[in-house]
């Protein structure tokens, strides 16, 4: 799908394009410069109706009844306060990506930072990098684990665990491929439940992370050995059988540990028409998945948005009649590459180095495209927050240290240090789409007020004294809302 947001103002040449990679020439740097980086400026979008979605779709009428606790009631003329203290929505970060960041002399302002922005965490849960003994599960070493989902949950918000599988990141012994698929299967199904039961605090999980991604997998890998023992069958290089299998078995499992989870589809290509298959096949079988995870990574030309894509892809996503969670985002402040071809040889190159422990090959941020990256992200938000069916958008790279990819994503420079694009988050989710309302009531007990979905804290001033109360009023809840006043 062809980006169409702006005019590109350059094709960075090789000898710039090396500049820019940043890191010592050798061949694998010498085949990334064969794919010319692409500079654009953002035209910002019409966003029509935008507006209006978001009053309709995001906020409420409200009428409260409010009492002093001793039941004494609270005549017209006090004043009052409405504070909004937390979003309904779900506006998350990645803490599973940014893994040299916990090592920082900022890692501190970088946890409040974060805060500020987000109610919502994606926790790494990758099976590799936390079971590297058989039977030794180890989540208190990685620098992303124990100390980040306790940190996380401390702050009120909600947990996502990402994933319970995924055969990209999994033990030796789990993707042998000369082990009993019946072991690898016994294995994998012990590891799930394993999960749910070991971490209740964890409110939301990804199922089996990308399951169509398989087919890029060896045929004799264990994980791809295993979804063809469940059902999810392949030949030259495309399924032929509905790959919603697997699915089916690990939601079966962590619903038999917590019957009440929420759990989420999650795949990287929205326009793959076996992740389709993959939904219509839960579906159809009742296993009633929660939610459909979309990843937006625009890394390439080829990868990105426009405005009419993104408002496509969501429609289409609608028949499934499920929350749509935007569930992994990338805006870059850096080229792109034009399609997959030059991503694959920069992923690659990304790859080597962190096995080789080298230093990580970055495209460098530019002032002109971290003004990009801002000007596309409030557009972007905006149109998914206007859509009535998005529950949650979930930005991925959180600094420029060591990116995915190599590719500068972050919110935060390599240094910790707030870029453009976040103060427009700030600015979109702490003021425009905060609702806080001062005034005096004018009857006894009783005040109204139209706002953003959420929790809130009410105060009340009457005669010198302070009085406070919280509410939650949120589109499932009565539009007549009861509040106890304390004072202080």
């Amino acid at each position: 799908m062809l980006h169409a947001m702006g005019n590109v103002y350059a094709i960075i040449g090789l000898l710039q394009f090396a500049c820019l990679l940043g890191f010592a020439a050798n061949s694998t740097s010498s085949q990334i410069a064969a794919f010319p980086l692409v500079v654009e400026a953002h035209v910002p979008w019409e966003l029509e109706g935008a507006k209006e979605c978001i009053e309709k779709y995001r906020k409420g009428d409200f009428k409260l009844t409010i009492k002093e606790s001793s039941g004494r009631s609270i005549p017209a003329g006090a004043t009052y306060q409405i504070e909004q203290t937390k979003h309904a929505f779900l506006f998350g970060g990645s803490l599973a990506a940014d893994w040299s960041v916990p090592a920082q002399p900022w890692y501190a302002s970088f946890k409040q930072l974060f805060a500020r922005l987000f109610n919502y965490a994606t926790i790494n849960f990758y099976w590799g990098s936390h079971e590297k003994i058989r039977g030794k599960w180890d989540y208190d070493s990685a620098p992303l684990s124990s100390e980040l989902l306790k940190w996380a949950k401390a702050q009120g918000m909600v947990l996502k665990g990402h994933p319970l599988v995924w055969h990209q990141v999994v033990p030796e012994w789990i993707d042998d491929a000369e082990r009993d698929v019946r072991a690898i299967d016994r294995d994998i199904r012990r590891h799930v439940k394993f999960l749910i039961d070991q971490y209740p605090e964890v409110d939301e999980w990804d199922l089996y992370n990308e399951v169509p991604g398989i087919v890029w997998k060896d045929e004799s890998s264990g994980m791809r050995r295993w979804q063809t023992f469940m059902g999810h069958e392949m030949a030259d290089g495309r399924f032929t059988s509905g790959p919603g299998y697997v699915t089916e078995a690990i939601l079966e499992i962590a619903r038999a540990s917590r019957p009440e989870g929420f759990y989420i589809l999650n795949h990287y290509q929205h326009d793959d028409p076996f992740y389709h298959r993959q939904i219509q096949h839960c579906l159809q079988v009742g296993a009633d998945v929660d939610a459909i995870g979309i990843q937006t990574h625009m890394h390439s030309v080829s990868q990105s948005f426009s405005e009419a894509a993104l408002w496509d892809m969501l429609e289409v996503y609608s028949q499934y009649q499920k929350p749509i969670y935007l569930s992994e985002l990338s805006i870059l402040s850096c080229g792109r590459f034009e399609d997959w071809k030059g991503l694959d040889a920069q992923e690659k190159a990304w790859q080597q180095a962190l096995d080789q422990g080298a230093a990580i090959p970055t495209l460098t941020s530019t002032p002109q495209l971290e003004a990009y990256q801002a000007a596309l992200t409030r557009d972007f938000y905006t149109l998914a927050f206007s859509h009535p069916q998005v529950g949650s958008i979930t930005w991925w790279s959180i600094t420029d240290l060591n990116p995915w990819r190599g590719m500068t994503a972050g919110l935060l420079d390599a240094d910790g240090t707030p870029k453009p694009v976040y103060a427009v988050l700030d600015q979109l989710i702490n003021h425009e789409w905060t609702t806080e309302v001062d005034g005096q009531l004018t009857q006894e007990n009783t005040l109204s007020f139209n706002g953003f979905y959420g929790d809130y804290r009410l105060r009340v001033n009457l005669k010198g004294y302070e009085y406070l109360g919280h509410f939650v009023a949120d589109a499932g809840t009565a539009s007549e809302i009861d509040v106890v006043l304390t004072r202080l």
